[in-house]
């Protein structure tokens, strides 16, 4: 149970502190990159492997090729914004308006495609994940709709 102290959140400048407790599921295993200055709205090419540890590797039944993903990964660089600079202004956008690495919280979000499902093994290979190699995974979820049943290209949506 998650508690909130309300009185916290009407303070200026006060943040509630809320204790989570998060279980890596696996790891990424990705291929160094040089970073470089990237584009705006960089699309990654590089293609990497997610390790699922027992027992979740049963947990990729019902993925299959070319299916969109979001990875959620524990990322080290976020959680040390300096200061105020979060707060944008003096035309600057805020960090939720940015894709900046350094964050509020060390999650992060990141988009995939399935290249190749091995359940056997617990390994999920993707393209186009921007990830750092080792990066835990917390979650791997399908990019629709809780409310929309997965099919496969070509199935009949309402078929049951």
């Amino acid at each position: 149970m998650i508690e909130l102290n309300l009185d916290l959140r009407r303070e200026q400048g006060s943040v509630p502190t809320v204790a989570f407790t998060l279980r890596p599921i696996g790891i990424v295993h990705a291929a160094p990159v040089k970073r470089a200055r990237l584009p705006k709205y960089f699309v990654p090419r590089g293609r990497a492997a997610l390790e699922l540890f027992h027992p979740y590797g049963p947990g990729l039944q019902g993925l299959y090729e070319g299916l969109d993903l979001w990875v959620i990964t524990y990322h080290a660089l976020s959680g040390s914004i300096p200061g105020d600079t979060w707060q944008g202004g003096a035309g600057r956008p805020g960090v939720f308006a940015t894709t900046v690495l350094q964050r509020p919280n060390p999650i992060e979000f990141l988009r995939a495609k399935v290249i190749k499902v091995d359940s056997a093994q617990g390994l999920l290979h993707v393209e186009g994940l921007d990830a750092e190699d080792g990066a835990p995974i917390l979650d791997i979820r399908p990019a629709t709709s809780p409310r929309h049943r997965l099919t496969r290209p070509g199935e009949d949506k309402g078929a049951r």
